[in-house]
């Protein structure tokens, strides 16, 4: 079997792989909503720069409550949280995944639609 109920010789690579996805999760999501907010760093249209911070959050939202409560789960050998989290969790799982996919989509689409006509499109979004 695989993930949190993962037999002992799996659980040392299972660990470092949760620690690695929510270490570049936390530096890199945190990085990408500080530097587009505070710093204004991006210089993309503000609807690809929208598209971005929400994914971010996405991103972030999926590392602290479905990475780190696995992780921990994994550590102790059991879901420790209780069973409203465990729903939460789930829930969260699924609503990021959702999420994150269709704002890719729109993101692309968006791309698409400034790359294919560039004179609607810059009447509509201005850069930033």
């Amino acid at each position: 079997s695989s993930g949190i109920n993962a037999e002992w010789p799996l659980r040392p690579g299972w660990a470092v792989w949760l620690v690695l996805v929510l270490i570049t999760s936390l530096i890199g999501d945190t990085t990408i909503l500080i530097t587009s907010i505070k710093y204004n760093a991006f210089r993309l249209h503000t609807l690809m720069v929208a598209f971005i911070q929400h994914i971010a959050l996405c991103d972030l939202l999926l590392a602290v409550f479905t990475v780190l409560p696995r992780l921990i789960s994994l550590l102790c050998n059991s879901w420790v949280f209780g069973e409203p989290l465990c729903y939460v969790s789930a829930y969260l799982r699924a609503q990021c995944f959702v999420t994150s996919s269709i704002l890719i989509a729109a993101m692309t689409s968006g791309k698409l639609w400034l790359l294919k006509c560039p004179l609607q499109a810059k009447s509509l979004t201005k850069p930033r």
